[in-house]
């Protein structure tokens, strides 16, 4: 009966440890992507001119990722640049004097970038899908000088709810797609007149002066994307990725944009842990 009961005993002892034992797979525990992004920057404001503008903006993004088991940080940055045109005008040439040979060719630069930071929570699990929700801080800037002769320049800094869902498709193909909306925005545009001049204060201070504190009943701003990655190796990962954004907002006079962005990454994996 003892060697009996010993056995036992020993049975459920290693039972109970190899439930204890650690799962000793590592998994990373940040990430950096670095990405190669194009966009496509339609605008129409008209504050600034009756026409609308197009721009296709060439430019780079960097992500740093913290992640957690049920959570996840993203700190981003993206900037781009692009002329930019009115396709109803074409590329405009102005003569300031009747004997001037080659015209003044007007073809504005414009400038955007973006800035993120976004905090994500693990709401479900199932053996092949992870949903996510959380909330981000997104500031974007786009700046254009020598529009209709004149400056344009907006400021949205905003807080918007996010979801995310991320599905596995194999062991080294992962497609997520999300979406965000703003809840709370404040937004800076220049003055009715779109001239910064007032003595005694910087075109800074002026620009920001004008910031209006809004929300959903007057800024839109809704955004979707869709994203794929595949796994090179332990370290290195590599993604493409859509994304769709449009913005409406009606003060001092309403302006809409809709941006189509294409992004190429390379993704590398580092501070591995164990689960």
């Amino acid at each position: 009966m003892k060697p009996f009961i010993s056995t036992v005993c020993l049975s459920l002892g290693s039972l109970l440890a190899f439930g204890q034992a650690p799962d000793r797979t590592p998994r990373p525990g940040s990430e950096l992507q670095v990405s190669y992004a194009r966009e496509t920057f339609k605008m129409h404001d008209l504050q600034a001119s009756p026409v609308r503008y197009v721009a296709n903006l060439n430019g780079a993004r960097i992500t740093y990722s913290r992640l957690g088991l049920r959570n996840r940080w993203n700190a981003g940055l993206q900037a781009g640049l692009a002329d930019f045109i009115a396709p109803s005008l074409g590329i405009r040439g102005i003569k300031f004097a009747p004997d001037q040979r080659e015209p003044l060719w007007l073809v504005p630069t414009v400038y955007r970038g973006r800035i993120e930071l976004e905090y994500l929570r693990q709401i479900g699990r199932t053996a092949h899908r992870t949903a996510w929700l959380g909330l981000g801080l997104h500031d974007t800037f786009g700046y254009a000088d020598g529009l209709a002769l004149g400056t344009w320049v907006i400021n949205t800094a905003s807080a918007a709810v996010l979801y995310q869902t991320r599905l596995q498709l194999g062991r080294k193909h992962v497609l997520t797609a999300d979406a965000s909306l703003p809840v709370l925005a404040a937004v800076s545009r220049l003055p009715y007149s779109n001239v910064v001049s007032e003595p005694g204060r910087t075109r800074a201070a002026t620009f920001f002066g004008n910031t209006r504190w809004t929300s959903l009943n007057r800024f839109l701003n809704p955004q979707v994307g869709l994203a794929y990655r595949f796994d090179l190796s332990r370290r290195t990962a590599f993604g493409a990725g859509y994304r769709f954004n449009w913005m409406q907002y009606p003060e001092p006079r309403p302006i809409r944009t809709a941006t189509h962005s294409l992004n190429l990454s390379l993704v590398y994996k580092f501070q591995y842990q164990f689960r």
